[in-house]
């Protein structure tokens, strides 16, 4: 007989807007380590402040510049370009495999710190990549065949980076714990990705709009752990 699933007003989950408050607080815990991993993010929201005319100026005095060089300058140029864009591409990486390792470590309660991160980026940097391009390509495709496949997808493999550090799983195996965890409670998934989004349209607010996004998904950005440990829970 199959099992009867919890029914929602009692099975202890959070509803996604009171992970707010749940989230922040784990925030507030590590705020130093926070602050440090998002400063990439704070200078952007600082950029934005600055007219695009200033920018559009800025690219045509690079062109112009770059007119006058001869052939074998901008070969070397090139050259150093490509090796500077996978330097980026590493860091980048690195940088976002600490970010889930903070947000789960959070998420638990705990003090992160900056060798226990650097220590998850080295060992789950590849497989976290692996796991964007896999469970990324199978989202792609879904929504380029049907839209709603696309969107079962993207709840499916929500909460697959939290499994693969948390549980020390493989790429196939962290989707498919995902799939798992995410299934009987598909609304709560859904419920972070819109508060998510939500948080994102304030952007558009005028001048401090960026900054006002950054402040308010920093402070949100330990809900998807916290959706998981609780998921988990009610899956054991």
């Amino acid at each position: 007989m199959p099992k009867k699933q919890k029914n929602s007003s009692n099975n202890g989950l959070t509803s996604s807007f009171d992970l707010f408050n749940q989230s922040s607080a784990a925030v507030r815990r590590n705020l130093k380590v926070f602050v440090v991993l998002y400063i990439p993010g704070l200078l952007s929201a600082l950029s934005s402040f600055q007219k695009k005319s200033k920018d559009q100026s800025t690219f045509a005095t690079i062109s112009d510049n770059l007119s006058g060089l001869p052939v074998s300058s901008l070969v070397v140029l090139g050259a150093a370009t490509a090796l500077l864009v996978a330097v980026f591409m590493v860091v980048a990486v690195l940088y976002q495999t600490a970010l889930f390792g903070l947000e789960l470590e959070s998420s638990k309660g705990k003090q992160a710190t900056y060798a226990q991160l650097w220590k998850l980026a080295k060992k789950y940097a590849l497989r976290l990549l692996g796991l964007g391009i896999v469970a990324g390509g199978f989202i792609v495709l879904g929504l380029a065949l049907f839209i709603v496949p696309g969107l079962i997808l993207i709840r499916r493999y929500f909460l697959a980076p939290y499994a693969m550090v948390d549980k020390d799983m493989g790429i196939m195996e962290a989707m498919r714990y995902s799939a798992e965890l995410s299934k009987p409670y598909s609304g709560y998934i859904w419920g972070v990705i819109g508060v998510t989004i939500l948080i994102a349209v304030t952007n558009i607010v005028p001048i401090f709009g960026a900054l006002i996004a950054l402040v308010l998904s920093v402070l949100y950005s330990v809900a998807p752990a916290l959706r998981y440990q609780e998921l988990k829970k009610l899956h054991s």
